[in-house]
């Protein structure tokens, strides 16, 4: 899997990013793209600690959820519950205007780049994972929502 810690997956989802718009119309769901970028925002502050989350993982969800979801699913179903630190209509960072969220992406990546891999924190639902299984993750969750957007 090309995750966001290679450059060709990296590039791969920098360019799909550049490619949306401020008014960019989803094909399903009910956030709007300013508010999807803080969601991605937010799933990198999770990893990097920088917002706290409630490890809330059991044995099946590290164990058998995750590696289903991110490397046996070609792609996640469409209106799946997530995290609430994570909704946009619970807990999730209130969405800043499109510009802002898509820059501050851009740097949540790099940042997450060169974090170092003893210092990834927990997810709330599938717990302490390695960067590499951070990263894996972080680039299905990208390619959910790009595809949500159409790019």
């Amino acid at each position: 899997m090309k995750n966001t810690l290679t450059k060709e997956g990296k590039q791969e989802v920098l360019d799909r990013l550049d490619k949306l718009t401020e008014t960019t119309e989803r094909k399903w769901g009910s956030m709007l793209v300013n508010q999807m970028l803080a969601h991605m925002n937010d799933a990198h502050k999770i990893a990097l600690g920088m917002k706290a989350v409630k490890d809330t993982s059991t044995f099946f969800s590290h164990n058998i959820m995750f590696p289903a979801a991110v490397y046996i699913l070609p792609s996640w179903p469409k209106g799946e519950k997530t995290a609430p630190e994570l909704d946009q209509k619970q807990e999730g960072t209130k969405a800043r205007n499109f510009y802002t969220e898509l820059e501050f992406l851009k740097k949540m990546m790099d940042i997450f780049e060169e974090r170092e891999a003893t210092k990834m924190h927990p997810h709330p639902m599938f717990g302490q994972l390695t960067k590499k299984q951070w990263a894996d993750l972080l680039k299905k969750h990208f390619d959910h929502h790009l595809r949500q957007f159409s790019v």
